[in-house]
């Protein structure tokens, strides 16, 4: 069964990658800060865009290898917001004790 941390704080995404698309480029998140550490991202899973009332935000699922990670972006405010992270293993996750499990 998939453990879930619920998250939902404010997070630095401090690298990118650009994937071309056409006749547009798209923007990854690669590496963001969070509790300390940096989490280097290895693979992008999905990513789609929702709109929450006014705002449009874009929904990124990220690994590192070993959790996995779902970021929303605000296009509006540039905000990033880690909201879960899931199969995480205890010890490879310092100080989310307090966390709620879903």
């Amino acid at each position: 069964m998939e453990n879930v941390v619920q998250i939902n704080k404010t997070v630095s995404v401090v690298a990118f990658y650009f994937r071309n698309a056409g006749q547009r480029l798209k923007c990854f998140p690669k590496r963001m800060e969070f509790g300390g550490r940096s989490i280097n991202f290895t693979e992008t899973g999905m990513l789609h865009p929702v709109r929450k009332g006014s705002r449009m935000i874009h929904v990124f699922d990220m690994t590192d290898g070993t959790a996995d990670y779902r970021l929303e972006f605000d296009a509006e405010t540039l905000d990033w917001v880690l909201v879960y992270i899931a199969d995480m293993q205890a010890k490879a996750q310092p100080g989310l004790g307090s966390a709620v499990y879903a």
